[in-house]
C-alpha cells in the first residue's frame, strides 16, 4: 500500500487555524515539524503545493488561505529530510516546459532522487488576475493540448542527456560528452525548443509525474505520462470503475485515493472533534472520521477490494492527524503486511516500485 501525505500550514479542515498553537507566525516550522514525523513514520512522500479550497474560498478571509510555493519549500525540506518523497504541485497553464525540466532535475539531484512532480490545470478560476496571458488557452482542449505537449517536452527535456554523458573524467579532462548529450529539435503546436537541457539527467532519469484525476476525456491523452493518479472517490465501486478505467490506458498506473481524516482515541472524540472544527468554520468534503485501529481497518478494505493501490492522507489538523497517523495507523498498517517497516531504496522510483526510465535517445 502507497501512502503519501498532503501537507497544509495548519491543516485540511478549513478551522484548523483556529486550534493550533500560534497560527501563521512561523510558516516553515510547520512543515519541518510535519516533514520529519512523516519520515519518521516511513511514509512513501510528501506532497506540496496543492489547495486546501477553492480560490474563492481562501479569499473570503475566514479559513487558512496561506500557501508558500511549493518548490522553494520542496528546497527547505530537501535539507530536512534524508528518504522521504517531495512531490511538489506545478501546474502547466503559464508554465514553460525548459523550466520545469530544469527546476525539477536540479531538484532530483539535490535530493539524491526524491522527487515529483504533480502536474495538471490550475484552471481559469485560479490564475484569472495572476497568471493570465491573452495568447494562453487556459480551459478546454486547447488547454489540454498544451499541458500534454508541455509534459512530454520536459520529459524529452530529461532524456536528453544519457546516463553516460555526465562523464567528469579529470585523467581524460573530458567533463561531458557530447555524444551522449541530445538535442531534441522539438517544434509543435504550443512549444518550440531544441534543448539539450542544461542541467544532467536526473537521478530517477525523470522525476515521478503525478495527476489529480481528469474527466474522462482527458484521461487517454494524460495516461502516457502519468504514473501516480491522485483521486477523491466516494465509494468503493466508484473508486474500482475509475482506477480500471486509467489501467486500461497505462496498466503501470498507479491510483491513489486522497482522504481528509480526522482521528480521536476513541470514536466520540473523534465525532466531538469533527462537530467542534465545523462549528469553527463548516466542511462539506468527504472525510473519514474515527480512531486509528477504524482508519488501518478501512484502508485496508479498500485495499484489498482492489479500489486503489495507496492513499494520499489529507490531515484535518497537522499537529494531531499527522501525528496519529504516524504513531498509531502506521504501526497497524506494518502488523497487517501493508506497510513496510523501513524504505526499499534511496528513491522516490524505489519507494514506490516504479520502473527508472531509460532515456529515449539511448541506443
Amino acid at each position: 500500500m502507497h501512502l503519501f501525505v498532503s501537507l497544509a500550514a495548519h491543516g485540511w479542515h478549513p478551522a484548523a487555524w483556529h486550534v493550533v498553537e500560534r497560527p501563521g507566525l512561523e510558516p516553515a516550522s510547520p512543515y519541518l515539524q510535519a516533514a520529519a514525523m512523516a519520515e519518521r513514520g516511513r511514509l512513501d512522500a510528501l506532497l506540496l503545493g496543492l489547495p486546501v479550497a477553492a480560490r474563492a474560498v481562501r479569499e473570503a478571509g475566514r479559513i487558512d488561505g496561506l500557501r508558500l510555493d511549493p518548490l522553494p519549500l520542496l528546497g527547505l525540506l530537501i535539507g530536512a529530510t534524508e528518504r522521504i518523497g517531495l512531490c511538489g504541485y506545478w501546474p502547466v497553464d503559464v508554465a514553460e516546459p525548459f523550466h520545469v525540466a530544469r527546476v525539477f532535475a536540479t531538484l532530483d539531484h539535490l535530493s539524491g532522487g526524491r522527487t515529483g512532480w504533480i502536474a495538471g490545470l490550475a484552471g481559469r478560476a485560479e490564475t484569472e488576475g495572476r497568471f493570465q496571458r491573452a495568447d494562453l488557452p487556459y480551459d478546454g482542449p486547447d488547454a489540454l493540448a498544451r499541458e500534454v505537449e508541455l509534459i512530454d517536452v520536459a520529459r524529452q527535456l530529461w532524456d536528453s542527456w544519457e546516463d553516460c554523458g555526465f562523464v567528469v573524467d579529470q585523467a581524460t579532462g573530458t567533463f561531458a560528452d557530447p555524444e551522449h548529450v541530445h538535442p531534441i529539435d522539438h517544434a509543435g503546436r504550443f512549444f518550440t525548443v531544441r534543448g539539450p537541457l542544461n542541467v544532467p539527467r536526473p537521478v530517477q532519469g525523470q522525476p515521478v509525474i503525478l495527476h489529480r484525476d481528469e474527466p474522462a476525456l482527458a484521461r487517454p491523452a494524460l495516461a502516457a505520462s502519468t504514473e501516480i493518479v491522485l483521486a477523491a472517490p466516494i465509494t468503493i465501486a466508484e473508486a474500482k470503475a475509475m482506477r480500471s478505467a486509467w489501467q486500461a490506458l497505462a496498466p503501470d498506473i498507479r491510483y491513489v485515493v486522497s482522504l481528509v481524516i480526522v482521528l480521536g482515541e476513541t470514536e466520540a472524540v473523534a465525532a466531538k472533534r469533527a462537530a467542534e472544527l465545523d462549528a469553527l468554520a463548516g466542511d462539506r468534503r468527504p472525510r473519514f472520521v474515527g480512531t486509528p485501529d477504524q482508519l488501518a481497518a478501512h484502508l485496508a478494505a479498500w485495499q484489498a477490494a482492489g479500489a486503489c493501490d495507496g492513499f494520499d492522507i489529507l490531515p484535518a489538523v497537522m499537529q494531531v492527524d499527522l501525528a496519529l497517523l504516524v504513531e498509531a495507523v502506521v504501526p497497524l498498517l506494518r502488523r497487517r503486511g501493508l506497510r513496510p517497516a523501513g524504505y526499499a531504496g534511496r528513491t522516490l522510483r524505489e519507494h514506490l516500485q516504479l520502473a527508472r526510465p531509460i532515456s529515449r535517445f539511448a541506443a
